[in-house]
């Protein structure tokens, strides 16, 4: 039996910020869990990406059914997720996605509604300023703070063009406390800089690093995507052939010593570069009451065939902070 807080009236407000990364973002699910059996009341919550999607979930009271579904999906359940588009602008509408979402959250949902005020995170395009949305459809919110640049096509919200709320803001810390929060945990997920580099790591529940001769030379992210050529609807194939051809390592220019990055290796690690530089400036403004952080360089962003793991991942990190967190909690009440 975990440890747990009494409810007390004269306690200070606690926020909680779920931050970006992807597939990454399943350890929230495990955290949400231990907060629940500690009777840690969560007051207000941010949410930046995939952060926005697990806090939506949580609000309407379906977390146990997405973590269900998540851990009994295959790697083909997960392809019929993407849907290919001939478009300048993203490689998927992103409408496949939202119609999975919309299993656990009713479409007509407000975020005005939800019993915990939430906030969730996206970019303007045009300005490069955060939007935060506190009301209006919760599905379309999340939409927009999903967007990932060059993945999902951009969302339009007025006259507005919104891309991925990790863009500019990673880790909304920031948020939970403009909303009324006096102690913040946030999640982050973005691993240490060092270790973004383009070379084999150790994958979880395999011995070694993933020999790249044996594999082809054909990492994950290609791997996926060249799966999408093979089993993509008809209208998108042209486009997912062309992308094939991009990912084409064995085309690769310049110095024979070093391989070339190919398009998708350049996107995911320029935005992981920037989602941590942003994170860091984060907690350098805004250090939280209690960080849980992660460091998930072998989890492709789109690979959420991995959910086993990362909610152990997430279980073990909550029981490790738990103490830490539920002794800040009594120290903060009057």
């Amino acid at each position: 039996m975990p440890p747990r807080i009494a409810p007390r009236n004269d306690r200070p407000k606690i926020g909680l910020v779920l931050g970006s990364g992807g597939a990454r973002g399943i350890v929230h699910i495990p955290i949400l869990e231990a907060l629940a059996a500690m009777d840690i009341p969560i007051d207000f919550i941010a949410g930046s990406s995939i952060g926005a999607a697990v806090a939506g979930v949580h609000a309407v009271g379906r977390l146990p059914a997405l973590k269900a579904d998540l851990i009994a999906m295959k790697r083909d359940d997960l392809l019929r997720l993407f849907d290919p588009v001939l478009s300048r602008s993203g490689l998927f509408a992103g409408k496949r996605a939202l119609a999975f979402l919309a299993r656990y959250i009713p479409r007509h949902t407000l975020i005005e509604d939800l019993p915990v005020p939430l906030g969730i995170v996206a970019t303007d395009y045009d300005s490069g300023r955060a939007v935060i949305f506190r009301q209006g459809n919760l599905l379309s919110a999340i939409r927009a703070s999903v967007s990932i640049p060059g993945i999902f096509t951009p969302t339009v919200s007025g006259r507005s063009l919104l891309l991925d709320g990790g863009v500019v803001n990673p880790l909304p810390i920031d948020v939970v406390r403009s909303m009324g929060a006096e102690l913040t945990i946030a999640i982050s997920l973005h691993p240490a800089l060092g270790k973004l580099g383009l070379i084999p790591v150790k994958r979880p529940g395999t011995g070694k690093a993933p020999d790249a001769k044996a594999a082809g030379r054909v990492p994950p992210v290609e791997r996926f995507v060249r799966r999408l050529v093979e089993n993509g609807p008809a209208g998108g194939t042209r486009m997912l052939k062309a992308a094939d051809l991009w990912l084409d390592t064995q085309r690769a220019a310049g110095d024979s010593r070093r391989k070339i990055p190919n398009l998708f290796e350049i996107l995911t690690r320029t935005i992981d570069i920037m989602e941590y530089a942003n994170t860091q400036l984060m907690l350098a403004l805004n250090p939280p009451t209690v960080l849980i952080d992660f460091d998930f360089p072998e989890i492709p962003t789109l690979d959420f065939s991995m959910s086993a793991y990362l909610l152990e991942q997430g279980r073990k990190a909550a029981e490790a902070k738990g103490p830490e967190l539920l002794k800040k909690i009594k120290r903060a009440a009057p």
